[in-house]
């Protein structure tokens, strides 16, 4: 099933940051939301209307203990969008939102480098990473194939309008303002901005999940302060574009994307892939690391309802974080089957919560 979310006020989604009132005096967020705050929705929605088993949260028998989610998305306007990925860049002269795909090339011999290939610049120019750019489906799509080198992207900030909320914590017994209390919450209003010739466009949240059973619309509490959100499940020509069919390409090289945030216990490395000679075997599938385009890590972290206290705090790969990989053993249909569409982390709770989508792409050997 996969729904639409609408939001019908500002939102705030936190990072994995802590923060408490009187020690940090801004509450910084993030957008899109982790998938881990729709997994916590979608179950607070299921025990809302089933109270009775409630009492079976998170224990055996659990109602909610099926529900897995496949992915988020965002969709801006009748778009189904995608973060850009890691290995895309844009010339610094470059005044379009125009990214160009970095190409695979031999690392030198003095590098830092731990990969044995480095992705670079198709020109001599200097170029800039793009932060927050955002590609549309066929686009995401002609990238997995090889289809073009040069690819159109939005900004998320062109549709996104912040609004900082300013409060001040009071005395729970008097009613007053406590000393060194105030604060500051970057809520955000989902809804495209019009300048700079922006068309305004509604901007939803995707949620695709299995294992649990909703009302094909309805309300849900989402974020920080559980502001209220409406939601309606996708037909089935709408969630086509979310089918993903798998790239038909041969060889032995191939991408694997990562249009959700994942948590690997090696930081950037998952546990399968050997930390000195980076190859690995997956499902069967021997491996080498050829290269990787990973952006700066993410804070997951969380508070656990059920024992009252702050979830581990882990770094985790971020969206659009893209590795190049060769097949030592194996071929590519293993390769679609163990990764195309799987969600992929070296944790299954973290999995099951969404974290890891993995698309499989191509590779220009020129």
């Amino acid at each position: 099933m996969i729904i639409r979310i609408k939001a019908l006020d500002t939102l705030f989604f936190r990072d994995g940051r802590p923060f408490f009132s009187g020690e940090d005096n801004v509450a910084s967020g993030i957008f899109p939301p982790l998938p881990s705050v729709a997994y916590g929705a979608l179950r607070s929605a299921y025990f809302s209307g089933d109270l009775e088993s409630l009492k079976l949260a998170n224990c055996p028998g659990d109602p909610t203990g099926s529900l897995r989610i496949k992915g988020l998305y965002l969709q801006v306007g009748e778009d189904i969008c995608f973060p850009l990925p890691a290995d895309c860049i844009k010339l610094k002269e470059e005044k379009d939102n125009k990214a160009l795909l970095l190409q695979m090339r031999k690392a030198p011999g003095a590098s830092s480098c731990p990969a044995p290939m480095v992705l670079a610049p198709p020109v001599e120019k200097e170029v800039k990473a793009v932060v927050e750019g955002i590609l549309d489906h066929n686009t995401i799509n002609e990238y997995l194939n090889l289809q073009s080198k040069e690819f159109y992207y939005y900004r998320l900030t062109d549709y996104i309008l912040p609004e900082p909320k300013t409060g001040i914590g009071r005395n729970k017994k008097t009613g007053t303002a406590e000393d060194h209390m105030l604060y500051r919450v970057n809520m955000q209003r989902l809804e495209a901005r019009m300048q700079k010739g922006i068309e305004s466009m509604e901007v939803s949240i995707l949620v695709e999940f299995s294992g649990l059973d909703l009302p094909d619309k309805g309300l849900l509490k989402l974020g920080g302060e559980g502001k209220a959100v409406y939601y309606e499940a996708l037909t089935k020509d709408e969630a086509e574009d979310l089918s993903f069919a798998a790239p038909a390409f041969k060889g032995k090289r191939f991408k694997l994307y990562f249009v959700t945030p994942t948590v690997f216990a090696g930081g950037w490395l998952p546990l399968w892939l050997d930390k000195d000679t980076l190859t690995g075997e997956y499902r069967g599938i021997k491996l080498k690391l050829l290269a990787a385009a990973v952006g700066k890590y993410i804070h997951v972290g969380g508070f656990d309802m059920n024992k009252g206290w702050p979830k581990t705090m882990r770094r985790a790969v971020p969206a659009g974080s893209v590795y190049y990989l060769e097949i030592i053993s194996g071929d590519m249909a293993e390769v679609i089957k163990a990764f195309h569409r799987v969600n992929l982390s070296d944790y299954d709770s973290y999995a099951a919560q969404g974290f890891g989508l993995t698309l499989v792409g191509g590779i220009d050997n020129d």
